[in-house]
C-alpha cells in the first residue's frame, strides 16, 4: 500500500472510530461505552482502535479539537471593529455550522455539558480578543474594562448557544445572531469608538 492511500486509510479510521464514538454517545453515557462496542461500531477491530487512540478518552479529546479548530476558522483573519459591524452575519455562520448536524452537537455538548470543548474555544477567542492592540496606550482601568466586557460578551454568547442547541433555553437557534448582535454592539460600542 503506498504512503498516501495508508494515509488515508488511518484518517477513515480515525473518523469512523469518532464517529462510532459520538453514535453511541446518543444512547448511552460516555462512561459506560467500551473500546470494544466503539470498534465494533466502526467496523473496526481493537488493533486498529489502539493503532490511533489510547483510550476512549483521547478519542473525544480529538474530537473536541476537532470541533473547536472548525469553529475556530470562522473567526480566523477577523477585523475587530469590523466584525463587530457584522457580527449577525458571523454568527450566522455559527448557526449554520451548527445546523450542519445538530444531533453531532448534541452528543458533543452533552459530555460534561461541553466544558472542555467550550472552555477551549472560549480560551482561543477571549485570547484573541484581548491581545488586540488598539487599547494599546489606554488606561489600565480601560483595559480591565475591556477585558470584562470581552469576557462577559463571549461567556454570553456560548452559554446561549449552548442553551438553545441543548433545548434548554426555549431560544431558536435562528433566533441568537441578530438578538446577540445587537446585544454585543451595544455592550462593546464603546471601545471601539476610541
Amino acid at each position: 500500500m503506498g504512503a498516501k492511500a495508508e494515509y488515508r486509510s488511518s484518517i477513515r479510521s480515525k473518523n469512523l472510530i469518532r464517529g462510532a464514538l459520538l453514535s453511541l454517545m446518543r444512547d448511552k453515557d460516555f462512561d459506560q461505552i467500551t473500546i470494544s462496542e466503539v470498534a465494533q461500531k466502526a467496523g473496526v477491530n481493537r488493533g486498529t482502535f489502539y493503532a490511533h487512540f489510547k483510550n476512549l478518552g483521547e478519542v473525544l479529546e480529538s474530537v473536541q479539537s476537532e470541533v473547536a479548530g472548525e469553529l475556530g476558522s470562522i473567526f480566523k483573519g477577523l477585523d475587530l471593529p469590523r466584525a463587530l459591524m457584522d457580527l449577525e452575519r458571523i454568527l450566522t455562520a455559527c448557526v449554520n455550522f451548527v445546523k450542519k448536524d445538530p444531533e453531532y452537537y448534541k452528543a458533543v455538548l452533552s459530555i460534561d455539558n461541553g466544558r472542555n470543548i467550550v472552555d477551549l474555544w472560549r480560551k482561543n477567542v477571549v485570547g484573541y480578543l484581548e491581545s488586540t492592540h488598539f487599547l494599546s496606550g489606554s488606561n489600565m482601568h480601560s483595559m480591565i474594562s475591556y477585558r470584562c466586557a470581552v469576557n462577559f460578551v463571549v461567556n454570553g454568547i456560548v452559554e446561549a448557544f449552548i442553551d438553545s442547541i441543548m433545548g434548554r433555553s426555549g431560544i431558536d437557534l435562528e433566533a441568537l445572531p441578530r438578538e446577540l448582535s445587537r446585544i454585543v454592539r451595544n455592550v462593546m460600542d464603546p471601545y471601539f469608538r476610541r
